[in-house]
Formats: C-alpha cells, structure tokens, sequence
C-alpha cells in the first residue's frame, strides 16, 4: 500500500490557532490530505521516514508551493525504500490543490496528482498514475476526510476508491494528535479491500516548523503495520 501525503491539516489548524505570521500547516502525516493550500509566494518542505513490515522508506518528501490564495502546486518525491536488502527509488508525483469550498465550519478542497514512473520499483514500461480527490474539514466537531480514486503504476492501469474519516485533538498551543480510518477498495483488479486505523502526534517547535509521530495498524489483514516520523518547514 503507498501512503500518500497524506494530512494533520485539522490538528495543524487548531495547533497553530494562537500562532502568528505564516504558521505552518502540514499535510503530513495521515492518509487524508488536509483542506488547506499555502499562501501564495511562500513554500513547505515536508520530510518523513516510514518503516513497515521489513521495509524503510526515507525521506518521503512533500515541496508545496502557493499560487493563488485558493491554490497550491506540489512535488512529491517516494524516496528510496531499502526491503530485504534491496534498494528501491521511489517515483515523483507532480500535483495540485484547489478550495472549492471555505466556510467558517465546512472545508472542501480538490487535489489531482500525476505520479510518474521515474523510479525503478515497477516494470519499466509502466505508465503514469493519475489521482483525484475530494478534501473535506468540518471544524466545529474536528472531522475531517476524503474520498480519491488512486491508481498505481502499472502495465495496466489499477485503480482503487479509498476513503478515510478521522477526528483531530488540540491538547495545547503546540501539541495536537489524530485519529483516523482508512478504506481501500479495487475497483478494475483482484485483490481484497484493506482497512487501517492510524493516528499520531504534531508539535510545533514553532510558528513554522513542526514534528510529526504517526502510527498505522492493520485492521483485517490486508495491509502492513506501520511507523513514521516527520518534519515539516514553512517559508
């Protein structure tokens, strides 16, 4: 399962609410990519290390830009994941986001996203892999969630609904934790849906800098076990 830049952006939100001039607000580390886009003429570089069932990927990394003041452009890059003594590089996904929607409680956001095979983890005469997601944040009751169709690199193009709902927690000004579900489910191959609970620390070092602690767990045995840690830098 690939994990996609996925989100903090409710916790980052209720974290950085006491926060002053660009505070930053992350769309690490959960499943669902948060509502928020960055403000036009600044930029975030987001970090992340991931270990799972054998495996280690490092560093997964996220570069946001903001465009307009609804719009953002991204480069994703997989890093490279080292599995049973084998090095792999990961692929470059070029993306964007856009907020449809910013009421003072309802958030809707669309992202689309187009990873290309420039790695060596696939045959190598796979194509590119589009994603489109639908972005929603309800603030008053901290509920945040999507709904994508994610398709990976392939002969054959493979495409999967995923879904994920998640609730976000301010303990303090700096500190703010998340809980989330995650559903997969094919939807033009064989394979078994995947479910997975995850949930995880941010910190604010300060106004633009935060660290991130995030854990995932198989809910039915169709996934892996995973841990992670992240930074993230506004500018």
């Amino acid at each position: 399962m690939k994990i996609r830049f996925p989100l903090l952006l409710p916790l980052s939100l209720c974290a950085a609410s006491a926060l002053h001039a660009e505070p930053i607000v992350a769309d690490r580390p959960g499943f669902s990519t948060g509502t928020y886009t960055v403000t036009p003429g600044h930029f975030n570089i987001e970090l992340g290390f991931q270990g799972a069932s054998g495996s280690r990927t490092v560093p997964l990394s996220n570069v946001r830009f903001g465009i307009t003041p609804v719009t953002e452009l991204a480069v994703q890059w997989g890093g490279w994941q080292a599995t049973d003594g084998t090095t792999t590089v990961g692929d470059l996904t070029l993306g964007g986001k856009y907020r449809l929607l910013d009421s003072k409680a309802l958030k809707l956001s669309l992202l689309g996203s187009l990873t290309l095979p420039s790695g060596n983890g696939h045959p190598a005469d796979s194509r590119a892999a589009p994603l489109a997601a639908l972005l929603w944040n309800h603030a008053p009751s901290g509920l945040f969630g999507m709904f994508q169709i994610a398709s990976s690199n392939q002969l054959a193009l493979q495409t999967s609904l995923q879904t994920a709902i998640g609730a976000s927690f301010s303990h303090t000004a700096q500190l703010g934790s998340y809980l989330e579900l995650f559903a997969d489910h094919p939807l033009n191959h064989a394979g078994n849906d995947s479910v997975m609970l995850d949930g995880g620390y941010a910190y604010l070092l300060d106004e633009r800098t935060q660290l991130d602690l995030h854990l995932g767990l198989d809910v039915n045995g169709n996934a892996a076990n995973f841990i992670g840690f992240g930074y993230a830098r506004s500018y």
